[in-house]
């Protein structure tokens, strides 16, 4: 698109040129021009919304939730959207037509394993790391029985890499809606049974079935709920519903769109034959690689992709990018704020932010629309980063309350007894 407006100025210009001096016209603007395109993962930053590193201007937007109409001030940072939106070719303005949010659990809690980092809910295991945002529980006071929403990304073994988690009640009452994305397996027809990622599901008792025409079978990805406790942990559903396993990607995307998305390598053959978050992912001989190298692609590597998306639903990647670790830990005073470089400094370190870094006010006073403009030098940080050659990168930076003590955990550059030096 960008080219076809480059050549017909350009023609524009040599014919001008080539007449008559006194009939020369200049030429107007190229004529406003855009790009479909579908963005899937968490939301970094609001502000409008951000996401993969994209402003999105929201000022008409459709709102989804679970399926049902919403508004913005439904959704946290951190959770994983779909967002169906435009991107002009002249400026690279992007605006959101449509914003889709579905939890991937709602339930209670069955166990809690804080020295792995995971705790169990509806036959899952959750892993919870330094880029999880909790609202109401973190890791530390989440326990059994608390009713937990979990949005995140897919990784092997049916777990759920959680980049949001937010307590809705410390105990299960009758009412509360639980819901479960997953494969049926085990299906059991006589006895009306299946399985959903190691949650058994009974379904005699289903009002709504939503399947579009087909039979219950496994393999189906499904959404299923219920509003009834367990029964012997096994969850009595009232709603069976087909779903798209790739985030409605199909509802959203055709082979014109440019289709971003970020997550682990849920399945891997070969460089040309995988999924990522449970979309299917191949490369070309002009895909670009940043952090990595093809060979560094395998099961469970984490991943940011863009590409388009062909005829079979697979998508093409123009560019990978490896996520680094975020090994640094920094929870300090901010010394000074350079908003051009867009960069702070804590304890005389240095750390640049990018569009990737994922914003949050968890101070008192809670600013839903925060960023670097928000910070001023004396605020407490608390944040997490990448080393990327010599430069500290953040992947979260967090504004919380004062508080005197610091926290610095990174690697240990050189040991002198009794001192040791890091960053």
């Amino acid at each position: 698109m960008k080219r076809a407006i480059f050549l017909t100025s350009l023609v524009a210009l040599t014919l001008a040129a080539c007449g008559d001096s006194d009939s020369f016209v200049a030429p107007g603007p190229p004529a406003a021009s855009t790009t479909d395109v579908v963005t899937i993962g968490p939301i970094t930053g609001f502000g409008s919304v951000i996401a993969h590193g994209v402003r999105y201007d929201t000022s008409s937007t459709t709102v989804l939730v679970n399926g049902q109409p919403g508004t913005l001030s439904d959704l946290r940072v951190g959770m994983i959207v779909s967002i169906r939106g435009t991107v002009d070719d002249r400026t690279g303005a992007a605006r959101a037509g449509e914003i889709r949010f579905a939890a991937d659990l709602v339930g209670p809690v069955t166990s809690v394993n804080r020295d792995n980092g995971t705790f169990v809910m509806l036959g899952r295991t959750i892993v919870v790391d330094e880029l999880t945002v909790a609202d109401g529980n973190s890791l530390d006071t989440l326990a059994p029985g608390h009713v937990v929403q979990v949005s995140g990304q897919y990784r092997s073994q049916d777990r759920i890499q959680a980049t949001h988690m937010m307590r809705i009640a410390n105990a299960y009452q009758a009412g509360m809606q639980m819901q479960v994305h997953g494969e049926i397996e085990d299906l059991d027809v006589g006895n009306l049974r299946f399985r959903v990622g190691g949650q058994n599901c009974i379904y005699s008792g289903v009002t709504s079935l939503e399947l579009g025409g087909a039979d219950l079978a496994n393999g189906m990805f499904v959404e299923v709920t219920s509003t009834t406790p367990m029964v012997g942990g096994d969850m009595i559903l009232d709603r069976i519903q087909a779903h798209d396993r790739d985030r409605d990607r199909d509802q959203l995307c055709d082979s014109d769109c440019d289709f971003e998305v970020e997550g682990y390598v849920t399945a891997f053959v070969s460089a040309t034959e995988f999924e990522v978050d449970g979309q299917a992912v191949t490369t070309t001989g002009t895909t670009v690689y940043v952090n990595g190298t093809v060979d560094s692609l395998a099961l469970d590597v984490k991943l940011a992709i863009d590409g388009t998306v062909d005829a079979d639903g697979t998508l093409v990647a123009e560019r990978i990018v490896f996520r680094l670790p975020s090994l640094v830990e920094i929870d300090a005073d901010i010394e000074a704020i350079d908003t051009v470089a867009g960069s702070v400094t804590l304890i005389g370190i240095d750390v640049q932010t990018d569009e990737m870094t994922l914003f949050r006010d968890h101070s008192v006073a809670e600013v839903t629309d925060f960023g670097l403009d928000d910070l001023v030098v004396g605020d407490r940080a608390e944040i997490r980063a990448c080393i990327d050659g010599d430069t500290v990168v953040a992947t979260r930076l967090e504004r919380d309350d004062a508080d005197d003590g610091v926290t610095l955990m990174a690697p240990v550059e050189s040991v002198e007894r009794p001192s040791l030096t890091l960053l």
